[in-house]
């Protein structure tokens, strides 16, 4: 993974992020998680600003990858070198395994 492809990440949140603030009161991307819970009854201005959460949460992520690179931080697995996937990153920002090789462990 480089520091393009991250920063093209990025620019698709940005994008994401313009067009749910258009139609969403915009909330503070730092809420608590349960803020974020969706529930049956959720108006769609609700769900717009979970949604906008997420996004923002994400791109904070996508940034902390790239200070990481620009810091010569791999990104890489520890045991195979192979490229951890973003989704997996995303979800355990501190991953040292890919998928394939966590399964294995």
């Amino acid at each position: 993974m480089t520091i393009d492809q991250l920063q093209k990440e990025v620019e698709i949140a940005n994008i994401q992020i313009i067009e749910l603030e258009l139609h969403t009161n915009v909330v503070s991307p730092e809420s608590t998680l349960s803020d974020m819970i969706t529930f049956e009854n959720a108006s769609e201005e609700e769900v717009n600003q979970r949604k906008l959460k997420r996004i923002y949460m994400r791109k904070r992520k996508i940034l902390y990858f790239i200070e990481r690179l620009k810091s010569n931080i791999s990104l890489a697995c520890n045991e195979c070198g192979g490229e951890i996937d973003l989704e997996r990153l995303l979800i355990m920002p501190k991953a040292g395994l890919c998928g394939t090789c966590a399964k294995n462990h």
